[in-house]
């Protein structure tokens, strides 16, 4: 049934999760659930799949997993037919049954779907910000940021333990799972040597940025730095990368780096259409009681491109 769950991951979703990748999170990590995902069959043919991933999460209380629910996705033939209430119903019992007390996900709320999930208990906790600045035009724009370059595969177990020093004592998605940005990179979710810039201080890694191009704009989604020095350089490479073309910050960094990005021209959105939901799966709540438990109104909240699922 393998074509039959492609097509309708890549219909609905316009990815694809091949069994490879899953294969090598689950041998190398904790990332999947022990069942992995839910899948809706009729007469041999699948019409709805959803993958669930287990996630840490510090509330203000503690840290503890969240049932992270992914690619939630109905063949258009059968929607409306009560297929993706179904598969949730089973993740929501499957997950209560093993002592996790919060399911999250994320959608848009242009969606038909949001207003099922709002209906099954999930309420919007968090958007995500963004800042946008025009083409930079001053001078030293084209030229190179010292200390910072590509990250290399060798970086990659050093960037992923300089983001849990970083988010230590912060609230939110403070820690990934294992080896997230190797097997990001093994299972091609990431491209190091195009998407990654990291930056060096006194021969030490001090910071890095995520940053996806394409001819017509920059997005940096996710920026992580010990200092406001690392911060501004990483910040003037991902502008030196926009070159003509514009550049968006996303997410955390737009909180964290007002400051610097005010004083350097940008424009800020507070929430943008990407949403994160978040259901108790103990009780029903509003959205005021969701926003508190997970505290993403908390100027410590954490949530960045490598958190989304």
């Amino acid at each position: 049934m393998d074509a039959d769950r492609l097509l309708v991951h890549l219909a609905a979703l316009g990815g694809a999760t091949n069994r490879r990748s899953v294969g090598l999170w689950r041998r190398r990590s904790d990332l999947f659930a022990d069942y992995v995902g839910i899948f809706a069959v009729e007469r041999g043919t699948v019409v709805g799949q959803t993958l669930v991933k287990r996630l840490s999460y510090a509330f203000p209380g503690g840290a503890e997993t969240i049932g992270a629910v992914a690619s939630v996705a109905t063949r258009p033939d059968r929607a409306r037919h009560g297929v993706a209430q179904r598969i949730l119903a089973e993740v929501h019992a499957r997950e209560r049954a093993a002592g996790i007390r919060v399911a999250a996900l994320w959608t848009n709320p242009s969606w038909g779907a949001h207003q099922l999930y709002e209906k099954l208990g999930y309420r919007d906790v968090h958007a995500l910000p963004w800042a946008v600045r025009l083409p930079g035009r001053g001078p030293g724009a084209r030229t190179p940021v010292r200390g910072v370059r590509p990250a290399w595969p060798s970086d990659l177990r050093g960037l992923g333990e300089l983001h849990d020093r970083w988010a230590d004592g912060r609230l939110g998605f403070c820690r990934r799972p294992l080896h997230s940005f190797e097997l990001a990179s093994a299972t091609h979710e990431i491209e190091p040597t195009k998407e990654l810039v990291l930056a060096r201080d006194g021969g030490e890694l001090a910071g890095y940025a995520h940053v996806q191009a394409t001819p017509n704009r920059v997005v940096c989604g996710e920026l992580v730095a010990n200092s406001p020095d690392i911060e501004g350089r990483l910040v003037r490479e991902i502008e030196r990368r926009a070159g003509d073309g514009p550049v968006a910050v996303v997410g955390t960094a737009v909180r964290d780096l007002a400051g610097l990005l005010g004083r350097r021209g940008y424009r800020r959105l507070d929430r943008g259409w990407w949403t994160f939901m978040a259901k108790s799966l103990e009780r029903d709540w509003d959205a005021r009681t969701a926003i508190r438990a997970l505290a993403t109104n908390d100027p410590r909240y954490v949530c960045q491109s490598g958190d989304r699922f």
